[in-house]
């Protein structure tokens, strides 16, 4: 949700949101499907790729930096993905699957035939340098998890004799369905003999074999790839397993540009010229480049959904895009200011009853999404979703929210500000840590570019302004929410002025690479993608069981309880996006829901 230079007629797209004519629709679409041609494909609003190395930190995740740029590239050992399900697909993996013995604490793995684009075969030596980089630099992941993966790993053998198997000893046997979706799926071999260095020129060697040495290797790779400018000439970045390898990106735009790896060695050898991946500022953008006929696949914004006919008749084809992920409202519980207010359980409940879900379906969504209150996706089907998912304990009431706060301490004002007239912990106060005349007024965020973003954001501000709860409204890119929401820190004032930001097509939360969706990476206490901070005991607990017990039954507990609890605010989920896909082009089908795309399995015909 990448390219290279940015044409001048596109260009003018993005900045005006203009329709721009190039020998009109219909031959737009021919010229850029004629066979063994570019393929272009939009990527969502807001979020152009900004991070190349296959070892993210939190502040540079995103569906785009993975999915559809690092993991075209750099093949993770284990892929979920199969049939348009979040499944372990073994076909498409670098490792087989894992054998378990020790009790299921350990786990031996032997590599497929890869080869790196040099022609250097993909080792065991390959990912020992990724996880001894991760154990090193661990606090700038945006997976880490305390007390997880790779905290959890108290032994690594990568034997030189067997290179294409190692093994990994865990401090106690888990789930071992777990533990194949949502540990050892993390796990990315990256170039050993390309990247060991700590400077550009500089030898490659064993640096990665101490911890010290491993520090300063991420160090290296981790500024070379925050210089977006050489993306496309530094030799570190043309060193890929993958099916495609890059050769142009802007830096201003995001506009990226792939052409097949000849050396690719796995399944599916791509049989199209190249792939163009194109950014936007703006869903009227995007639509307007659709509309002209310049996108190969793009998507149709809601509110241009009459449009429908009209791309139809000049050759594309309509395709929702199931998505494995949740969408919600972040709260930030480290707020100095307004996290002992939203701390009080009751104060989320009388938020949450003011969402009115299916209205906000109905009205902005046009019927492309659903009610969510919960963690646990509700497409693609599947086993994991119980009853607390499927229907709320907190319909929407605004009366019963305006009646909660009164119940405990707050004057109503509606369309004003309800204040705390009787601040205390006792039965009927408002709670500890809140003073007297405490406003409910707090800032939210949504992304910016997206029309529906903007309309779900002032439908929840106007809902919640009827029981006396003001909101200040304002956005900003969806990269620029991702790497500003952090829990506060006090020392450097970062995250300490942020309350409440809205999920939404670009931002959901998409269970990649954590496929099993039981919540250890957003919501246990210090995980590195709980933006809001949010941290309960029992919640931790919960989580825990579903890591080391087998079955639904520790799942549907933990999902539960989130949703009476209201780690953060549910709102609809919805596709990905309403895809538009050129009759010309084949094999995009069916979507995957982590949002991964196969460019390496299209075709192209007229």
């Amino acid at each position: 949700m990448i390219h290279r230079h940015w044409p001048r007629w596109l260009a003018a797209i993005a900045a005006t949101g203009a329709v721009v004519a190039i020998g009109g629709p219909a031959g737009a679409a021919a010229a850029s499907t004629a066979r063994g041609a570019t393929v272009t494909f939009a990527l969502q609003t807001g979020v152009p790729p900004t991070y190349i190395l296959p070892l993210t930190s939190a502040a540079d995740e995103s569906i785009v930096n993975i999915a559809q740029f690092q993991e075209l590239m750099w093949r993770p050992l284990y892929w979920f993905g199969r049939g348009g399900q979040p499944l372990f697909n073994p076909r498409l993996s670098v490792g087989r699957a894992p054998v378990f013995s020790n009790h299921g604490r350990t786990v031996t793995i032997t590599l497929n035939r890869y080869r790196w684009s040099d022609g250097r075969p993909v080792t065991n030596r390959d990912v020992a340098f990724w996880m001894h980089l991760l154990v090193a630099n661990v606090g700038d992941w945006y997976a880490a998890v305390p007390g997880g993966f790779p905290s959890n790993v108290v032994s690594m053998q990568f034997p030189a004799r067997t290179p294409q198997q190692f093994t990994l000893t865990f401090n106690r046997a888990y789930n071992p369905t777990w533990l194949l979706a949502n540990e050892l799926s993390q796990i990315i071999p990256i170039p050993q003999h390309a990247w060991d260095r700590t400077k550009a020129g500089g030898p490659v060697g064993g640096f990665d074999l101490t911890a010290s040495g491993a520090r300063q290797v991420y160090r290296f790779l981790d500024a070379q790839s925050r210089k977006t400018a050489s993306y496309a000439t530094n030799p570190l970045w043309q060193v890929v397993d993958g099916p495609f390898h890059l050769t142009g990106f802007d830096p201003v735009t995001g506009y990226t540009t792939m052409v097949p790896n000849s050396s690719y060695a796995g399944p599916d050898k791509p049989r199209i010229a190249r792939l163009e991946e194109v950014p936007f500022t703006s869903d009227t953008a995007e639509f307007d480049a659709l509309r002209s006929g310049a996108l190969d696949y793009g998507y149709l914004p809601v509110q241009d959904l009459s449009q429908r006919g009209y791309l139809k008749a000049h050759g594309y084809r309509f395709a929702p895009w199931p998505l494995w992920s949740f969408n919600a409202i972040t709260v930030n519980f480290t707020n100095p200011t307004a996290g002992p207010i939203l701390d009080q359980l009751y104060v989320r409940q009388a938020l949450q009853r003011l969402i009115d879900q299916p209205a906000i379906v109905r009205d902005v969504l046009r019927g492309y999404g659903q009610a969510n209150y919960g963690p646990v996706p509700l497409t693609p089907a599947n086993p994991y979703v119980n009853a607390a998912e499927r229907r709320s304990p907190y319909t929407y009431d605004p009366a019963a929210a305006r009646a909660l706060l009164a119940a405990h301490g707050w004057a109503i004002h509606p369309n004003g500000v309800d204040t705390c007239r009787r601040p205390g912990v006792v039965a009927g106060d408002c709670g500890a840590g809140i003073r007297r005349g405490a406003p409910l007024a707090f800032p939210f965020q949504y992304p910016s570019g997206s029309v529906t973003a903007a309309q779900e954001s002032e439908a929840i501000a106007s809902a919640w302004s009827q029981a006396g709860i003001r909101t200040s409204l304002s956005s900003q890119s969806s990269n620029a929410l991702l790497a500003a929401d952090h829990p506060c820190d006090p020392k450097s004032g970062l995250g300490c002025h942020w309350v409440f930001w809205l999920y939404s097509t670009a931002l959901d939360w998409v269970y990649s690479p954590d496929y099993l969706p039981t919540g250890e990476s957003v919501l246990a206490s210090g995980a590195a993608s709980n933006p809001g901070g949010y941290s309960s005991v029992a919640m931790d607990k919960l989580i825990q069981a579903t890591q080391r017990e087998p079955g639904v039954a520790p799942l549907f507990r933990y999902e539960t309880y989130a949703a009476q609890q209201l780690p953060l605010l549910w709102v609809p989920s919805t596709p990905a996006q309403l895809s538009e896909i050129t009759t010309h082009l084949h094999g995009t089908r069916p979507q995957d829901p982590m949002e991964q795309i196969y460019p390496e399995t299209w075709t192209v015909s007229g």
